[in-house]
């Protein structure tokens, strides 16, 4: 019996460390807005006035980011998830002469993760919940039988 409280310890001594091993620490980036990325395919008489529009796209309000690829003939927008993908294309088609489209991208084919994110994102709780069960067991036993095994070795 005096091996379980021992154990429950080293138990909650090895799932707090798990959990702070898991455990994210804070970034100040955790602070910013949530964004969404918007591709869309402009027919920009040539490249000049391509980058030229991406230029004006990074001023307006609630765009983080702008750029246009030659190749692809796509201006890709980040942008705040105030900001819709539809404002965003009816400010492009005032500059632009062509009416632009979104880009919708094929969903990615190929192996998965077979763990759900949502599995994941409970870890940490529970190597903490586990970690704290443990040492409560742990000090609850301790107290009930100190007395006990203080006394067991001094009685002759």
């Amino acid at each position: 019996m005096r091996k379980l409280p021992f154990f429950l310890v080293l138990t909650s001594l090895l799932c707090f460390a798990g959990w702070l091993r898991v455990a994210t620490p804070y970034s100040p980036s955790q602070d910013l807005p949530l964004i969404s990325i918007t591709a869309f395919e402009i027919h920009a008489p040539n490249v000049v006035a391509g980058q030229a529009l991406a230029q004006a796209a990074r001023s307006w309000t609630g765009v983080t980011a702008a750029t246009y690829n030659a190749n692809s003939g796509l201006l890709v927008l980040s942008h705040t998830l105030d900001q819709s993908a539809s404002s965003l294309k009816s400010r492009i088609d005032i500059l632009n002469p062509h009416p632009a489209s979104i880009k919708v991208f094929p969903e990615p084919a190929g192996a998965k993760c077979p763990v759900p994110a949502s599995a994941l994102a409970v870890l940490p709780g529970i190597l903490l919940g586990c970690s704290a069960v443990s040492l409560l067991i742990a000090i609850m036993l301790f107290i009930s039988n100190a007395k006990r095994w203080i006394m067991a070795p001094l009685q002759p």
